[in-house]
């Protein structure tokens, strides 16, 4: 941004939550500030407290959006998948893991927000709306494995907790880098 007409009139609010998400990857939570963004955004330092009443309100937006876009990407990557096989009963789940793996490795630090006490101290409608979507999607595929034969006399309900734990461990030892060298490459399936 940095230039005052890089947003539309009227379109503030997603200009600055958009560098919000570009600065919470680059400079972490420490690094935001309404202030900072309205630099960024070319316009007057209070421009941004029409939008937000503080940084706890833009937390709340990121923490949205992020829930958001997670949701989109676990549904688009589940609907890419081709007609299964009838031998493949985890296509979905290895789908939904593989782009649950790679939102947070491509937004960590909004990741993190998302999943921290403080992300769920921040949710707003809009993010337990996503993020019920998301879990949804989750909670889709392993009944859908289930159906196939996958683990079919294990509890559904203790299945799905069972599969999101395993995938967000998996992200969580990823983003820290703590998966011993040599156990697993990148483009490996932990499943």
């Amino acid at each position: 941004m940095g230039e005052k007409d890089h947003y539309h009139h009227g379109a503030l609010r997603e200009a600055l939550i958009a560098e919000a998400l570009k600065v919470l990857e680059t400079d972490g939570l420490e690094g935001l500030s309404l202030r900072g963004l309205a630099e960024a955004a070319g316009v007057s330092k209070t421009a941004p407290y029409r939008h937000f009443a503080g940084k706890r309100d833009l937390l709340v937006a990121l923490a949205a959006e992020g829930f958001r876009k997670f949701a989109d990407m676990l549904e688009g990557a589940v609907a890419a998948i081709p007609p299964a096989e009838p031998a493949d009963s985890l296509a979905g789940i290895r789908s939904l893991s593989r782009a649950y793996m790679d939102f947070a490795q491509a937004q960590p630090a909004l990741y993190r927000l998302m999943f921290s006490k403080l992300g769920y101290s921040l949710h707003s409608e809009a993010c337990r709306l996503n993020s019920a979507r998301a879990f949804g999607i989750l909670s889709r595929c392993v009944q859908e494995a289930q159906r196939a034969g996958w683990r079919s006399q294990q509890d559904t309900r203790a299945l799905i907790l069972s599969v999101w734990a395993g995938v967000h461990g998996w992200a969580g030892l990823l983003l820290d880098d703590l998966v011993p060298e040599g156990f697993i490459g990148p483009q490996e399936d932990p499943l």
